[in-house]
């Protein structure tokens, strides 16, 4: 019995060893996919963008922004919660935002990209809109609940975080 299949030549399968182990280090889909199923509420906001409801604060709408780049998992939540209480809030760690691999030395670091306005708009939009129920309770005359108060000041902190995103 012959087998009629070539023999790969020593270096290509150097090659495909060595394609393997770039793959099984360069895992974010993963761990990106693990970190979105633990959270509530998740909607596409563009390519490789998600808006989501905050595990680490009491959220009734998407305050936490997520955004896969340059083989990271950015995450940011405009009502001010730290990426350590997101995480901690799902049972992940800061590893769980970086893909597992062996660091090259001498491989330049990307800078980390910044949230554009286009992406933003929606956030401020959203907070906006609360604010303005807000002012509008205060000018009748109403009578705001505790609640809704806080609510209104998460908002604004959320549009200035937001304007701070954009002109840094």
């Amino acid at each position: 019995m012959t087998d009629n299949k070539k023999a790969a030549p020593v270096g290509q399968l150097g090659t495909a060893q060595f394609q393997n182990s770039q793959n099984h280090f360069n895992n974010i889909d993963g761990k990106l996919s693990n970190f979105l199923a633990k959270l509530e509420g998740v909607k596409t906001n563009g390519s490789n963008k998600w808006l989501a409801k905050c595990p680490a604060h009491s959220d009734r709408s998407p305050s936490l922004a997520i955004k896969l780049a340059d083989d990271r998992i950015l995450i940011h939540c405009f009502a001010g919660c730290s990426v350590d209480a997101v995480l901690g809030a799902v049972g992940l760690d800061m590893a769980g935002l970086f893909p597992d691999r062996v660091a090259n030395p001498g491989t330049p670091k990307p800078k980390a990209p910044r949230f554009s306005a286009y992406e933003l708009f929606p956030l401020l939009i959203q907070e906006a809109l609360i604010l303005a129920i807000a002012f509008d309770a205060v000018v009748s005359g109403d009578v705001m609940a505790d609640v809704d108060k806080q609510r209104a000041t998460q908002a604004f902190n959320a549009v200035m975080r937001l304007n701070s995103e954009v002109r840094q």
